[in-house]
């Protein structure tokens, strides 16, 4: 699903995805198809990591 989103995206012109997930998550899933992350907010909620990740699609 997330692939097929990445190429209507690409049909659109774009050619960059964002995301946020949390550390109790998704965060190995979206590593997987190669986004990368670019930020972390500690504690958010506490005791947990807010992830932002970025991929060139």
């Amino acid at each position: 699903m997330m692939l097929k989103a990445e190429e209507a995206a690409k049909q659109r012109g774009c050619c960059q995805a964002y995301l946020d997930t949390f550390s109790f998550q998704a965060l190995g899933f979206y590593e997987r198809l190669d986004y990368q992350i670019f930020g972390v907010l500690e504690d958010f909620p506490l005791g947990y990591k807010r992830y932002f990740l970025q991929k060139s699609i």
